[in-house]
Protein backbone atom coordinates (compact mmCIF):
# COMPACT_ATOMS: atom_id res chain seq x y z
CA UNK A 1 0.00 0.00 0.00
CA UNK A 2 1.40 3.56 -1.13
CA UNK A 3 1.89 5.60 1.95
CA UNK A 4 -0.43 8.37 0.09
CA UNK A 5 -3.27 5.83 0.91
CA UNK A 6 -2.11 5.06 4.49
CA UNK A 7 -2.32 8.55 5.00
CA UNK A 8 -5.81 9.04 3.67
CA UNK A 9 -7.06 6.08 5.52
CA UNK A 10 -5.30 7.59 8.95
CA UNK A 11 -6.68 11.22 8.00
CA UNK A 12 -10.38 9.71 7.80
CA UNK A 13 -10.10 7.44 10.67
CA UNK A 14 -8.77 10.05 12.72
CA UNK A 15 -11.55 12.27 12.02
CA UNK A 16 -14.50 10.14 11.97
CA UNK A 17 -12.88 8.87 15.48
CA UNK A 18 -12.66 11.95 17.16
CA UNK A 19 -16.11 13.10 16.24
CA UNK A 20 -17.43 9.78 17.53
CA UNK A 21 -15.57 9.81 21.02
CA UNK A 22 -16.66 13.12 21.67
CA UNK A 23 -20.03 11.75 21.52
CA UNK A 24 -19.02 9.07 23.66
CA UNK A 25 -18.45 11.37 26.13
CA UNK A 26 -22.19 12.34 26.26
CA UNK A 27 -23.69 9.21 25.37
CA UNK A 28 -21.72 7.53 28.43
CA UNK A 29 -22.06 10.98 30.47
CA UNK A 30 -17.67 10.36 30.77
CA UNK A 31 -17.55 14.02 31.28
CA UNK A 32 -19.56 14.47 34.56
CA UNK A 33 -17.64 11.13 35.94
CA UNK A 34 -14.08 10.48 34.88
CA UNK A 35 -12.72 14.12 33.17
CA UNK A 36 -12.01 17.48 34.95
CA UNK A 37 -13.51 20.25 34.55
CA UNK A 38 -11.47 23.62 34.51
CA UNK A 39 -12.85 26.51 37.17
CA UNK A 40 -11.68 29.89 35.06
CA UNK A 41 -12.79 31.99 38.24
CA UNK A 42 -10.44 29.90 39.98
CA UNK A 43 -7.82 29.33 37.29
CA UNK A 44 -8.06 25.59 38.91
CA UNK A 45 -8.47 21.98 37.12
CA UNK A 46 -10.73 19.82 39.16
CA UNK A 47 -12.32 16.16 39.20
CA UNK A 48 -15.43 16.87 40.83
CA UNK A 49 -18.45 19.48 39.40
CA UNK A 50 -19.15 22.06 42.06
CA UNK A 51 -22.62 23.40 41.84
CA UNK A 52 -23.02 27.08 41.59
CA UNK A 53 -19.70 27.91 40.13
CA UNK A 54 -19.28 28.34 36.59
CA UNK A 55 -16.84 25.27 34.88
CA UNK A 56 -15.59 24.17 31.52
CA UNK A 57 -15.59 20.12 30.65
CA UNK A 58 -15.26 21.09 27.06
CA UNK A 59 -11.13 21.01 27.29
CA UNK A 60 -11.18 17.55 28.91
CA UNK A 61 -13.76 16.21 26.24
CA UNK A 62 -11.27 17.65 23.35
CA UNK A 63 -8.94 15.84 24.65
CA UNK A 64 -10.56 12.55 25.41
CA UNK A 65 -11.94 12.77 22.10
CA UNK A 66 -8.11 13.37 20.61
CA UNK A 67 -6.05 11.09 22.68
CA UNK A 68 -8.53 7.89 21.50
CA UNK A 69 -8.99 8.70 18.06
CA UNK A 70 -5.02 8.74 18.27
CA UNK A 71 -5.06 5.42 19.90
CA UNK A 72 -7.38 3.82 16.92
CA UNK A 73 -5.37 5.69 14.31
CA UNK A 74 -2.17 3.93 15.60
CA UNK A 75 -3.82 0.71 15.95
CA UNK A 76 -4.90 1.43 12.23
CA UNK A 77 -1.51 1.96 11.26
CA UNK A 78 0.38 -0.86 12.71
CA UNK A 79 -2.36 -3.02 10.82
CA UNK A 80 -1.74 -1.16 7.47
CA UNK A 81 2.02 -1.31 7.82
CA UNK A 82 2.21 -4.64 8.77
CA UNK A 83 -0.13 -5.54 5.65
CA UNK A 84 2.16 -2.87 3.16
CA UNK A 85 4.26 -5.63 2.17
CA UNK A 86 1.81 -7.11 0.12
CA UNK A 87 1.66 -4.63 -1.95
CA UNK A 88 -1.93 -3.83 -1.93
CA UNK A 89 -3.15 -0.95 -3.77
CA UNK A 90 -6.38 1.16 -2.47
CA UNK A 91 -8.94 1.09 -5.14
CA UNK A 92 -10.79 4.10 -6.45
CA UNK A 93 -14.38 2.66 -5.01
CA UNK A 94 -12.64 1.46 -1.96
CA UNK A 95 -11.08 5.48 -1.26
CA UNK A 96 -14.57 6.82 -2.02
CA UNK A 97 -16.29 4.35 0.62
CA UNK A 98 -13.93 5.13 3.03
CA UNK A 99 -14.38 9.33 2.45
CA UNK A 100 -17.89 8.80 2.81
CA UNK A 101 -17.81 6.40 5.62
CA UNK A 102 -15.85 8.69 7.60
CA UNK A 103 -17.60 12.17 5.89
CA UNK A 104 -21.25 10.21 7.44
CA UNK A 105 -19.96 9.18 10.80
CA UNK A 106 -18.40 12.99 10.91
CA UNK A 107 -22.39 14.66 10.07
CA UNK A 108 -24.36 12.54 12.55
CA UNK A 109 -22.12 13.00 15.30
CA UNK A 110 -22.02 17.17 14.30
CA UNK A 111 -25.87 16.92 14.17
CA UNK A 112 -26.14 15.23 17.50
CA UNK A 113 -23.71 17.62 19.00
CA UNK A 114 -25.93 20.20 17.65
CA UNK A 115 -29.23 18.98 18.91
CA UNK A 116 -27.62 18.21 22.39
CA UNK A 117 -26.66 21.93 22.45
CA UNK A 118 -30.06 23.35 21.04
CA UNK A 119 -32.03 21.13 23.22
CA UNK A 120 -29.47 21.87 26.49
CA UNK A 121 -30.04 25.47 25.60
CA UNK A 122 -33.30 25.53 25.32
CA UNK A 123 -33.55 26.53 21.59
CA UNK A 124 -35.47 23.87 20.35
Amino acid sequence: MKKSDITYILCCVFAAMTSFFYCCTRWFGIIGKNLPRYYPVEHAWKWVKIKGVPSQGWYAMQVFAFVCAGVVALVVYLLLKRRSGNELSLAPRRTKAIGLAATGLIMVCMAYIVYYEFDKWGIL
